[in-house]
């Protein structure tokens, strides 16, 4: 994990109890929707270039 990620987390671990249900029901869903693109795009690169991947 990089230093920025690393930061990242460190300022989510101190917002997280901050923030109402709500406000972490929206963080998740977002969190979620961002993974499932992410999974999605690699997904898709594996299908263009399968040769390359598994090189």
């Amino acid at each position: 994990m990089t230093e920025k990620e690393k930061e990242i987390m460190r300022a989510i671990a101190a917002a997280l109890p901050l923030m109402s249900p709500f406000e972490k029901g929206y963080f998740l869903g977002v969190a979620e929707s961002k993974a499932s693109e992410a999974g999605q795009l690699h997904i898709k690169k594996e299908q263009e270039e399968p040769d390359r991947i598994l090189a």
